[in-house]
C-alpha cells in the first residue's frame, strides 16, 4: 500500500515515516510539510533510507500515487490536506488535534460522496484506547469522576482530544449531560502524553491511568489503522472502532 505522510517534519510525522518504512507491505511515497519543503527526509530522520524530499503542497500526494495518507500536522493544514486527499479518492487517517466539529462533518460528507474512508482518532496508543474503554465500563458503577491529562508544553490544544473523548464516553455511559466531567490539563517539559481517570464512590476510589513515554507508543495503532482503512467507508471516529472490544 502506498502511503503519504502529512506533517512529515513534525515529531509525530517523522515517527510515522520511520514506522511505515519499516513495514514490508507499506511503501512511503510522499511526505508533505510546508515548514520544511524541499528538505531531504533522510536529513530529518537519522537512519532512514529514502530519497524522498518533503513537498510543500498536498497535490504531491496524488502526483506520487498515494493510496492512503496519515496526517499529523496542525488543524489548519489538516483541513487542506485531508479535504484534498478525499476529493482525489485517497483514504485518510488523521491524528491531528484541535479540529472543529465542522471539520468532521465536512470530511464525512466528502468521504461518503467519493466512496473513501476517513479515520480520525485523538489517540493511536492502543493502551490509551483500552484506558478509555475501561473507563466507560467503570462509569456505570461509580458515583463521580474527574480527569487529569498531562502533556508536553508544546501541545497546542487543552484539554486534549483524548480527555474530551474520554469525558464524553463516561458521560454517555453514566447517563450524564455532556460537559459534566471535569478535565484538568497540565503542560510541562519532560512529559509526552499521560492521562488519569479518577473515579470516586462510597468509601473507595478507582484510578485508571495510561502513560506514553515515547512517541513510538502510537505507531502500532497507526500501522493497524493503515491496514484496516481500505475496508472502511465514510467517517470513522476513534481507534476503538477497529479493535475487537
Amino acid at each position: 500500500m502506498k502511503v503519504g505522510v502529512c506533517g512529515a517534519a513534525g515529531r509525530m510525522g517523522r515517527e510515522v515515516c520511520r514506522a511505515v518504512s519499516a513495514e514490508s507491505d507499506l511503501e512511503l511515497v510522499c511526505a508533505v510539510d510546508a515548514v520544511r519543503a524541499e528538505t531531504a527526509l533522510s536529513e530529518l530522520i537519522p537512519g532512514l533510507i529514502s530519497d524522498l524530499r518533503i513537498s510543500a503542497e498536498p497535490t504531491a500526494l496524488a502526483e506520487n500515487g498515494a493510496e492512503v495518507i496519515v496526517d499529523f500536522s496542525i488543524a489548519e493544514a489538516a483541513r487542506s490536506n485531508v479535504s484534498y486527499a478525499l476529493r482525489k479518492g485517497i483514504n485518510c487517517i488523521v491524528g491531528t488535534t484541535g479540529l472543529a466539529e465542522q471539520d468532521l462533518k465536512d470530511w464525512e460528507e466528502l468521504a461518503r460522496k467519493m466512496g473513501t474512508a476517513c479515520l480520525v482518532a485523538p489517540n493511536f496508543a492502543i493502551g490509551a484506547v483500552l484506558m478509555m474503554h475501561f473507563s466507560r465500563q467503570a462509569a456505570r458503577y461509580m458515583d463521580g469522576c474527574e480527569i487529569i491529562e498531562l502533556h508536553h508544553q508544546a501541545k497546542i490544544d487543552a484539554p486534549s482530544g483524548t480527555s474530551r473523548l474520554t469525558a464524553d464516553m463516561i458521560s454517555e455511559a453514566a447517563g450524564l449531560p455532556a460537559g459534566t466531567i471535569p478535565i484538568h490539563s497540565v503542560r510541562l517539559p519532560g512529559l509526552v502524553a499521560h492521562q488519569e481517570v479518577i473515579f470516586g464512590s462510597q468509601g473507595q476510589s478507582l484510578t485508571i491511568r495510561h502513560d506514553s513515554f515515547d512517541r513510538t507508543s502510537f505507531m502500532p495503532g497507526v500501522i493497524l489503522a493503515l491496514r484496516k482503512v481500505p475496508a472502511m467507508k465514510g467517517l470513522v471516529v476513534g481507534l476503538e472502532k477497529i479493535l475487537d472490544l
